[in-house]
């Protein structure tokens, strides 16, 4: 095994100073500055910003592994929101990459994971279509961005319980309207909105309290702001985690997590963001299928005394990475047939027998076929990725 450097990215969202889990990664190599965001921390063989082994001449991961690893490896540390997104299929990712590559660099997928290690919300995937007909007749700003005849025949839809497709194009329809809808009219829809749910003490109060927070974070009439009234809001707590398919819209919006997704960089904007926006390339993606915020969920499965496995080829055909939860004074780390990379999130002690020590923020690559006993003065917290492909 062999100690790893890996990357940061300064994001605007992301978290200030020592307070982000990436600064503390960080730390390792430089110091950290306490005005810097610190948004995320990369390892992998992403041409972007490649990993680099530290007792080997810092020769890059990909250069002595020799071959790009499928899957590129996360810690996020979000203070503000990341922008309305979703991610493309490898067909669509092919197609991105030859019309834009300065937006679409990669022409893989992206599906992704993200593990909770703080508490942490995020929209993702469109709610039940009769949550979202409940407040688009709740909210009259809705029906104007929306349209309000479209609105109503989604909810005659809704009503009478109409074949699937019928509903999803008709919410495909209302999506469009609000994500396109002129500047002007979407910032005097926010500062209405604002007002009505100023003194607002109903069962939505949580959402309202969302909209004020997003609001102040993209002042000014951001479309994406009316997204929480679609999306399912949703609080994962430490351990709980998240599959995102190919096409499900989703955003994070606070907290700290480990992220795992195919080796690429793509994302398809739309909303809560000041970069590129391609909007029309977004709707026209999305999956529109309506899913509840436990369908949205993804557990882990305890495979020995020390690991919890999360596993997409469970639930989905995603086989571009898996990744292991570590946990436990002492233990052994079970050997694969692919190399694998592990971050140490807490905890101090030894490996191997003693010759490795390891502390916080420690990076290691374990090669293919190498089991690793673990010694921890105190309860390890370490999270491993690899990919059987």
């Amino acid at each position: 095994m062999h100690p790893v450097r890996g990357t940061v990215q300064p994001y605007a969202w992301g978290m200030i100073g020592c307070s982000s889990i990436v600064a503390q990664l960080a730390s390792k190599s430089s110091s950290i500055v306490s005005t810097q965001p610190y948004a995320e921390y990369w390892m992998g063989t992403h041409p972007k910003s490649e990993s680099y082994l530290i007792d080997n001449n810092q020769i890059s991961l990909k250069s002595y592994l020799n071959v790009d690893l499928p899957f590129l490896f996360k810690i996020l540390s979000v203070e503000t929101a990341l922008s309305i997104q979703t991610h493309p299929n490898r067909d669509q990712a092919k197609i991105l990459h030859k019309q834009n590559p300065k937006q679409y660099p990669d022409d893989n997928h992206k599906p992704e994971m993200a593990i909770a290690l703080t508490k942490f919300e995020c929209l993702c995937a469109f709610r039940p279509y009769k949550e979202i007909n409940e407040f688009i007749q709740k909210y009259e700003q809705l029906q104007i961005l929306c349209n309000k005849n479209l609105s109503d025949q989604f909810s005659n839809a809704i009503n009478l319980n109409v074949d699937l497709s019928i509903q999803q194009s008709l919410l495909k329809q209302l999506y469009s309207n609000l994500m396109q809808s002129s500047p002007v009219v979407i910032s005097q829809c926010v500062a209405v909105h604002l007002q009505l749910i100023s003194s607002t003490t109903d069962s939505n109060v949580e959402l309202s309290r969302l909209f004020e927070r997003l609001n102040s974070q993209y002042p000014g009439g951001d479309v994406g702001l009316f997204s929480i009234y679609f999306f399912n809001y949703i609080t994962l707590n430490p351990g709980d985690a998240i599959l995102l398919k190919a096409n499900i819209p989703h955003a994070y919006l606070h907290g700290q997590c480990i992220e795992c997704m195919a080796c690429s960089d793509n994302v398809v904007r739309a909303g809560l963001t000041p970069k590129f926006k391609d909007i029309a390339t977004l709707i026209d993606m999305l999956d529109y299928q309506p899913l509840t915020i436990d369908q949205t969920k993804f557990s882990g499965e305890k495979i020995s005394e020390n690991i919890i496995q999360y596993d997409p080829r469970e639930i989905s055909n995603i086989d571009d990475f898996i990744v292991q939860e570590i946990k436990g004074n002492n233990g052994v780390i079970n050997a694969i047939d692919k190399p694998s990379l592990m971050v140490i999130i807490q905890g101090q002690g030894t490996m191997n027998e003693g010759k490795v020590p390891f502390d916080e923020a420690s990076v290691f690559l374990i090669e293919k076929q190498t089991s690793i006993d673990f010694k921890a003065n105190n309860n390890i917290l370490a999270y491993r990725a690899y990919s059987l492909i």
